[in-house]
């Protein structure tokens, strides 16, 4: 099982380890498979591209990012320069979980980084500014009410 957790981000980078390749082959890939710079949270070089909905009860969801819609696939990033859906749900829990006070525009800049490096030092996680998975495993989501319209409840959790 821990070779398929090597295994897998070679296959999906290098493009070299195929269900057909010779054994060879997979081992080379894995040996080759580029090292990210930048710390603990830079293995999952994936962007998020979208979030996941995570039952806590009741009526109560979080909204994670993820690799595509409701997809559970947490092992991506939210780094600077992002754009869209999984920045906006970053931002909405690092001001209501953390008091952050980012404007909430989907635009992973400047101060959404050093909100990330916040809370990264708050919650006892390498400080390096992007929400990778341990950052986003760490930290509190906001809760949204889906049996009010998805409201913010204002409520925070672990997912």
């Amino acid at each position: 099982m821990a070779l398929l957790g090597l295994l897998a981000p070679a296959m999906l980078f290098t493009g070299v380890a195929t269900a057909a390749a010779a054994p060879e082959k997979v081992a080379a890939a894995v040996q080759e498979a580029p090292v990210a710079a930048g710390g603990p949270e830079a293995v999952a070089e994936a962007a998020c591209t979208s979030y996941t909905n995570v039952y806590v009860g009741g009526t109560y969801y979080l909204h994670v990012p993820s690799l595509g819609t409701d997809s559970w696939n947490f092992n991506c990033v939210v780094v600077r320069g992002h754009k869209g859906w999984p920045v906006l749900v970053l931002q909405e829990s690092l001001n209501a979980c953390y008091g952050q006070g980012l404007v909430e525009d989907g635009d992973f800049g400047g101060n959404t980084e050093r909100a990330v490096r916040n809370v990264q030092a708050i919650i006892g996680v390498p400080v390096d500014g992007r929400a990778g998975p341990i950052t986003r495993k760490a930290m509190l989501w906001q809760a949204y009410d889906h049996g009010n319209g998805g409201a913010h409840t204002g409520w925070c959790t672990h997912y």
